[in-house]
């Protein structure tokens, strides 16, 4: 071989590029094939220069090239559909779901017109008897037993003022009875004073806890004042301790009237819960709602980010693809 031949030879030999560098920017060129605005990257400063110098245009750069490389994000993320198929769905069927409505406030009855209610009547009530348990003597014990008489025989005679007075006199001697205490809050209630009725057979109850005739007689003054639920509890007592025949239709006027305030008051109660339930049942959505929301927010974060290190990474291999190119 001539040295002519030889020398073409070796020029041949020494123009041909290395494939791994061939490898490099093939690489470089798909990069750009999928996001043309990798072009503008710092790193591809030299490659920019040799493109244009041939003549070629390029693509204006974006302002956010993070997010043009989200729009690729998609293809990247194929192991992903149906997880965020089923969040998107998730959000609709929270979205979707109505919220139960308040139940309304149910209206309050009117209160029935009772000819038979009383006027609360103020203290001071008739004084009780003298503390210490020392025991009466005889003539105590006589003339205790005598204004007792007077005293009924003056409310029999319709002179309440009086029995009222004779009642208090006896009480005064000391150690009343809870029958004597129960008497006179019978003469207070005829004397419309349903307060001070019922602290006189408080004070029957406390001395003898089976006076049926002090829970029946409390029971009336409740009823007179209007405390339904207090009449019906001493009513009810009264009776099964001791069964008076004069008490049954007042008994039954209270229990039926109870039983309809009773029936009011479970209803509210009912609603009431209800409502707490519901107040409960939208906080804890909309907690789950913004958990959710907060959570398919950050994912997104993650995958705007993850693209972002994507695409740089194929910038800088890119550059150094189109680096040992050049020093091929």
């Amino acid at each position: 071989m001539d040295a002519a031949s030889e020398a073409d030879a070796k020029m041949s030999e020494d123009s041909r590029l290395d494939p791994a560098a061939l490898k490099l920017l093939g690489a470089l060129i798909s990069a750009l094939t999928q996001d043309a605005n990798l072009i503008h990257a710092p790193e591809l400063a030299f490659f920019r220069d040799f493109l244009q110098s041939c003549g070629a245009k390029l693509p204006a750069p974006k302002v956010e090239a993070s997010e043009a490389g989200s729009s690729k994000a998609s293809e990247h993320q194929a192991d992903e559909p149906e997880e965020r198929e089923e969040e998107k769905e998730e959000e609709r069927e929270e979205s979707e779901e109505p919220e139960e409505p308040e139940e309304p406030e149910e209206p309050e009855e009117p209160e029935e017109e009772d000819p038979e209610r009383l006027p609360s009547d103020p203290e001071p009530y008739p004084e009780v008897g003298p503390s210490g348990t020392a025991e009466l003597t005889d003539e105590q014990l006589d003339a205790q037993r005598a204004l007792k008489q007077a005293a009924q025989e003056a409310f029999e005679d319709g002179k309440l003022e009086e029995a009222l007075q004779k009642y208090t006199e006896a009480v005064r001697i000391g150690k009343p009875s809870a029958m004597m205490y129960a008497k006179r809050a019978e003469v207070l209630l005829r004397l419309k004073r349903p307060n001070a009725c019922i602290s006189d057979c408080t004070l029957a109850i406390g001395v003898n806890p089976d006076s049926g005739k002090a829970y029946r007689i409390r029971g009336k003054a409740h009823r007179a004042l209007g405390h339904w639920e207090e009449s019906h509890k001493d009513l009810s007592m009264g009776q099964r301790l001791d069964f008076d025949d004069g008490t049954i239709e007042v008994h039954r006027l209270v229990d039926e009237k109870w039983s309809r305030i009773s029936e009011r008051q479970t209803r509210k109660r009912l609603r009431e819960e209800r409502s707490a339930r519901q107040r409960v049942e939208r906080e804890a959505k909309r907690r789950k709602a913004a958990a959710v929301q907060a959570y398919n927010e950050a994912k997104k974060r993650e995958a705007k980010e993850k693209e972002a290190r994507r695409a740089k990474r194929a910038a800088a291999e890119a550059a150094a693809a189109a680096a040992a190119a050049a020093a091929a």
